[in-house]
């Protein structure tokens, strides 16, 4: 009987401490750097901002104005169209290493359109999200928490 509640209790002192040598995905993403603090919390994109990332060419450097005050410099590294209706640009940023802007064209079933973009670095703990609102239609960038958004 010993024997088995000394197993069990080194069974439990080993997983406890192995766990705890893990970060939750909240306890990394929050640590890091904030990109986006300079920039409101939701904003509308300027008038041709989708148009100019959808009309892009593969490799093609680009410059956007994604809405005023706030530009997007990069090359165009990806452009796929991974399902019917579907169609992703892909941008890598020249200015800031590790940002990443991608914008999706989506084609339903009726025609209709929608949009999805977000820009988001491994290095920061925030990102913008580009969504449609389902009262007005109007898209708008959304500032979130990465940590908020990845389950742990």
């Amino acid at each position: 009987m010993k024997k088995l509640v000394f197993v069990l209790a080194f069974c439990t002192l080993s997983i406890v401490s192995f766990s705890q040598q893990f970060q939750s995905g909240r306890q990394k993403h929050d640590g890091k750097p904030a990109m986006f603090n300079a920039v409101a919390s939701r904003f509308a994109p300027s008038q041709n901002f989708i148009s100019d990332v959808m009309n892009a060419r593969l490799n093609q450097k680009i410059d956007l104005v994604v809405t005023n005050g706030f530009r997007f410099k990069g090359e165009v590294s990806a452009i796929t169209s991974d399902a019917p209706g579907l169609t992703t640009v892909t941008i890598q940023s020249t200015d800031r290493p590790g940002l990443i802007l991608s914008i999706s064209k989506i084609t339903l079933a009726d025609q209709s359109i929608t949009y999805r973009g977000i820009m988001i670095s491994q290095k920061h703990s925030d990102m913008m999200m580009m969504e449609k609102d389902p009262v007005t239609g109007s898209y708008n960038w959304n500032r979130k928490q990465v940590s908020h958004m990845i389950a742990d």
